[in-house]
């Protein structure tokens, strides 16, 4: 499946209309819903994105918890009602929530951040700030990063 990589920054109009990069939307699973699933990142002051395939790993990931546990319901709040599905108009735009703009402090840009099977939207100032935070973490740690192996295509699986 294609990865959300790279970084974009778009316009966005007074109405929060953003155009999300055509490798974004390229990334989506083919036939599947034509958006994008957004909620308030816990970690960041950024607004974290998904397919609706992702979104649906996430609340399985979150149904495993004790069902009237604290951080179940603290996950599904921060998350599953929090998120917003975002469907794209004629010319690959979608309409930010103005609840997720003031979140992230997007005024008039936004910078899309691809992570692999996620993406974050940022304000570009506070973006360059937290990637420059994260390459000396990066820097810091580069001895962690290991090579994950990977088997041929048809090797290791079951006949």
């Amino acid at each position: 499946m294609p990865k959300f990589t790279s970084t974009y920054t778009n316009k966005v109009d007074k109405k929060g209309r953003v155009s999300v990069p055509a490798s974004f939307r390229a990334a989506l699973p083919e036939g599947s819903w034509p958006g994008i699933v957004v909620y308030p990142s816990f970690v960041h002051d950024a607004i974290e994105g998904c397919d609706l395939a992702h979104l649906d790993r996430l609340a399985d990931s979150i149904d495993d918890l004790a069902p009237f546990s604290e951080e179940h319901d603290a996950f599904t709040l921060s998350i599953i009602s929090s998120s917003s599905r975002l469907a794209f108009d004629s010319e690959g735009r979608i309409i930010l929530p103005q609840e997720l703009m003031e979140i992230a402090g997007i005024v008039d840009r936004a910078t899309f951040v691809g992570r692999g099977n996620t993406f974050q939207i940022w304000e570009p100032e506070a973006f360059q700030a937290e990637l420059a935070r994260a390459r000396e973490v990066a820097r810091n740690n580069r001895a962690m990063l290991k090579w994950k192996s990977r088997l041929p295509a048809g090797e290791g699986q079951g006949a």
